[in-house]
């Protein structure tokens, strides 16, 4: 397969990956009731829970696919990057691959890192229901 093959191949899978996701975000959004209500609704044979891990896969699909494209097309994004700044200061501005890749990495650990910031600081921040009161359950036994 010709490069321009396999890269056309990534962006038609990514195009069914994002409407993969827009299909089953937009049924777990609109079809079915809150989660706290959905109990016993199906669609197709998937529960809430079952369309909500279908749509998260499908969202991991996507993000997999989206890096493999950026990946395939890094040299352009740097290149095009690389000549705007170049024309907006006046010098003629040289990058080798070495440091090209050097930027991407760094900018995945960068995305990568807030990432998981957002999800440490929503953990600690997480607060969960208060236990249910056990005295309705005490002065039943009472009667």
């Amino acid at each position: 397969m010709t490069r321009p093959g396999f890269h056309f191949l990534v962006d038609v899978f990514l195009l069914l990956a994002f409407i993969s996701h827009l299909m089953t975000a937009a049924l777990v959004q609109f079809i079915f009731p809150k989660a706290t209500e959905a109990s016993g609704w199906q669609v197709w044979g998937l529960d809430y829970n079952g369309w909500a891990m279908a749509s998260f896969g499908s969202l991991m699909c996507f993000t997999l696919l989206t890096l493999l494209h950026l990946i395939l097309q890094w040299r352009w994004i740097c290149n095009f990057v690389v000549s705007r700044w170049a024309k907006r200061t006046g010098r003629k501005i040289d990058l080798h691959d070495g440091i090209k890749t050097i930027y991407g990495v760094g900018m995945l650990i960068t995305i990568l890192s807030t990432m998981g910031l957002f999800l440490a600081i929503a953990e600690i921040q997480a607060v969960a229901p208060p236990a249910p009161s056990l005295e309705p359950v005490a002065s039943q036994l009472d009667n």
